[in-house]
């Protein structure tokens, strides 16, 4: 069973967010929990203080806790200020108010929350709950007697002199009703929120999801359309994400296969047509002798033979270059210098440059010797070419001048010929497979457009670089760049 991307999208991104809102909600919760018990701790510490300096006036008032002892409305009156002065500070008259009246029956609770004059009553009640006072002597005088001391028991000093402690039973968890009721209802709250939550999230996971997947969807579609051979194909990237950048090489992918298949058509066609052209003439030749109209002598055969000799030529560059697109040329590099195997190439064809009348300069060459990694055979057969090219295109009596750049990482060979030159729009296309200058490539010089081509795959080899321009004797500069070893030139 096959998962879309897209719903895969969706789960992923509607369990992210229903694990953050579960969290969020649990971690809101716990520490809802601690915060509104240290708040309320801490309200009742302020009331602590408060009933503290009460008990202090009151002492050094009276000299005893007798009056204390005996009037328990005095104790509930002091409660009753303490608490409203931590919850009211503005009011300094509350100590001289008496403490409000019980809530009546139908007061005390209004739609499941008590009413203000309930909770009050109710603060006070747990504040003097958890109060404990004792004499100097640590006896307990007012307040709610445990087995265990207040953790926080303060002393209250009059004139230097200990007359008593003051101490609180701090919360360790909700225990009141309102406290745990208003701590359940913010729970309650906080699932609710989450729980309404849930569809919103699912639909945002899925509008995110559909707009994630469907350039997706759009470029596998595309796939399948090149995969049949549509690749005229193009679409409009939309935004600047990686699929945008994804759409891009699509497109750059579709028109390179394209070209690709132009060119291979293309191929075809000059194959056949290179291979058509000496077979004719072949045919031709032989139904002659055939027929008795040409005779078997020595112009009949060289005729012959100049065709197949041609096919011959032809059929070993094709190999060659097939070798050498699909890089299986075998390529034994060593140390080499490339002076020396250049005007080795050249003094191998001097007698065919004089024959053609091809005048060649090389002052330009360097004197002293460069070093490269490279293959003998392969670079001689490099030069070889160029300097069949020359010869093959150039109008006779021509000129050729070779001549040689030094850098301190590499060196540069241009060979210049004499017109006819090239236009600047075949220029790029020079190195192309089987392509030709129609004004002056064409079969009587005998090229198949494919040594160039043969040339750029041998220096590619060699980590060089191979470029065409116009030559200032009027034809064709080509220039070769090589890496020199380790940068030395000797």
């Amino acid at each position: 069973m096959i998962v879309s991307i897209r719903t895969k999208l969706f789960v992923a991104i509607f369990l992210a967010c229903l694990l953050t809102i579960g969290g969020l909600a649990a971690l809101v919760q716990f520490n809802f929990k601690r915060s509104f018990l240290d708040y309320l701790n801490e309200q009742e510490n302020r009331s602590l203080t408060q009933l503290g300096a009460q008990l202090l006036d009151l002492y050094e008032a009276k000299g005893n806790w007798q009056e204390l002892e005996n009037n328990p409305r005095l104790w509930n009156t002091l409660l009753h200020s303490a608490v409203r002065s931590s919850l009211f500070p503005a009011n300094g008259d509350d100590a001289e108010r008496p403490p409000p009246p019980p809530p009546p029956p139908h007061e005390r609770e209004m739609g499941g929350l008590p009413s203000p004059r309930a909770h009050f009553a109710q603060r006070i009640e747990r504040f003097s709950g958890r109060i404990v006072l004792l004499d100097a002597n640590r006896n307990p005088i007012k307040g709610t007697l445990r087995p265990e001391v207040p953790e926080n028991l303060h002393e209250l000093v009059s004139n230097g002199k200990i007359i008593g402690y003051l101490g609180m039973h701090r919360r360790q968890r909700l225990t009141e009703k309102v406290d745990v009721e208003f701590a359940d209802r913010l729970q309650y709250s906080l699932w609710l929120i989450g729980l309404l939550a849930l569809p919103v999230t699912g639909i945002l996971a899925f509008l995110l999801a559909r707009h994630l997947s469907t350039p997706i969807q759009t470029l596998r579609n595309g796939t399948r359309q090149l995969t049949d051979g549509n690749y005229q194909l193009r679409m409009k990237p939309q935004g600047r994400d990686e699929l945008a950048l994804l759409t891009r090489d699509f497109n750059q992918l579709a028109e390179r296969l394209q070209q690709n298949e132009a060119s291979r058509k293309q191929w075809i066609a000059d194959i056949a047509h290179e291979l058509r052209t000496p077979l004719a003439i072949l045919r031709g030749e032989i139904e002659a002798l055939q027929d008795g109209i040409n005779q078997p002598d020595a112009s009949t055969f060289a005729s012959l033979h100049q065709e197949v000799s041609h096919l011959q030529r032809l059929v070993s560059d094709l190999y060659d270059l097939s070798m050498s697109d699909s890089g299986a040329l075998s390529y034994r590099k060593e140390r080499l210098d490339i002076i020396a195997l250049l005007r080795e190439t050249l003094t191998l064809h001097s007698t065919q440059l004089q024959e053609q009348n091809l005048q060649t300069d090389t002052l330009g060459i360097s004197q002293t010797p460069v070093w490269i990694q490279g293959d003998p055979q392969r670079l001689q057969q490099l030069f070889k070419n160029l300097l069949e090219n020359s010869l093959r295109y150039t109008d006779k009596p021509g000129q050729l001048r070779i001549s040689t750049s030094l850098t301190t990482t590499g060196i540069a060979i241009l060979f210049n010929d004499s017109p006819p030159g090239v236009p600047d729009e075949a220029l790029p296309h020079l190195f192309e497979r089987l392509f030709r200058v129609e004004a002056s490539r064409n079969r009587a010089t005998g090229g198949a457009g494919i040594g160039l081509s043969i040339c750029r795959n041998i220096v590619a080899a060699h980590d060089g670089s191979i470029s065409a321009t116009h030559s200032s004797l009027g034809g064709l500069e080509i220039r070769l760049y090589f890496p020199l070893e380790q940068g030395k030139t000797a």
